[in-house]
């Protein structure tokens, strides 16, 4: 597989091309599916695992249930050593995004919930969900370097933090003596997006700027929502986009992706769904695809890229640019 050496002065751990993420891990009384879904996963050559602390806080009983799944099924495999776990905390209340949860009282909780929840000591890399551009990252780079000196997380990341929010945490961080921000988890896929399109002001996606500084700075980077929900591999089949929540990213422009990635399935064999997973992994920065499947056939498809990288002229033509 693809993969890259994420490391730092105390650590060192090999990330893979292909994550898997565990949002759709809502019920506590489901171990069985979500335990093959992840013997899957790791039987194929993962190893990977993504998950956070407000993973299906927005349903009836859900809180806790992606982060207890993955403790139940390490505790029940042994595997903790085998396996690259991140987590993600400092998520506004849900109904309360606009109300940040970035001060220490609120991350040391969500480090240590976390911990407990997953049944382990450390997480390999620990994630701030959400950022908020009011809080002065000089408030919030010394709780992060904590919490990594405690050793309670290997390595710090954020989610949905723009390239200069990155930029100025590590300059401080670096003038401070501190653990910066080693890798940042936005939205990316073939399929553009923006913040207004998926309707969340909080998230940041692949733009100019950002692909800029990523490419510049060789930042390592995890994609979220890779395939778009599907557009390409359920369009490709002839699903009406109107009909389907991935009827979102039915722009032109993405329209236009869709019949390229169309006629590269047909030249090489490679399914719709996965060509996306190449694209990424094609860029000149690392990225690893964080995908989510709910049937172990679909594990087992989406990996099948793992080792999938395209030439300078296929990310091209796949972008309609040639």
């Amino acid at each position: 597989m693809i993969s890259y050496t994420l490391k730092n002065d105390k650590y060192e751990i090999k990330l893979p091309s292909l994550t898997f993420g565990t949002s759709d891990f809502m019920r506590h009384d489901n171990d069985e599916v979500y335990f093959e879904l992840l013997d899957t996963y790791c039987s194929c050559g993962g190893w990977f695992i993504d998950t956070a602390r407000v993973y299906c806080d927005w349903l009836e009983n859900g809180h806790n249930s992606s982060e207890g799944v993955i403790g139940r099924w390490i505790k029940a495999r042994n595997n903790r050593d085998k396996i690259v776990l991140a987590t993600k905390g400092g998520h506004p209340a849900m109904g309360h995004m606009d109300k940040n949860r970035l001060s220490r009282e609120d991350l040391e909780k969500d480090i240590n919930d976390s911990l407990e929840c997953l049944g382990t000591d450390y997480v390999d890399i620990f994630f701030l969900h959400r950022d908020d551009t009011k809080v002065p990252v000089e408030e919030i780079m010394p709780v992060l370097n904590d919490i990594y000196q405690s050793g309670k997380a290997h390595f710090i990341g954020v989610s949905n933090w723009s390239c200069q929010r990155i930029q100025a945490a590590n300059d401080f961080a670096a003038k401070n003596g501190m653990e910066p921000i080693r890798i940042s988890q936005i939205y990316y896929s073939l399929a553009h997006a923006s913040s207004s399109i998926l309707g969340d002001p909080t998230l940041v996606c692949m733009d100019t700027k950002e692909f800029r500084w990523y490419s510049e700075n060789k930042f390592p980077l995890m994609a979220f929502s890779p395939q778009a929900k599907g557009f390409f591999a359920k369009l490709a089949k002839g699903d009406a986009a109107q009909y389907l929540p991935e009827g979102q990213y039915a722009s032109t422009a993405n329209l236009a992706r869709l019949a390229r990635v169309k006629e590269l399935s047909a030249r090489t064999g490679s399914s719709p769904a996965v060509i996306p997973f190449g694209y990424l992994s094609s860029q000149p920065f690392f990225v690893t695809s964080v995908f989510a499947a709910s049937r172990p056939w679909q594990i087992e498809e989406n990996m099948a890229a793992q080792d999938l990288r395209y030439d300078e002229k296929t990310v091209a033509f796949l972008e309609n640019k040639i």
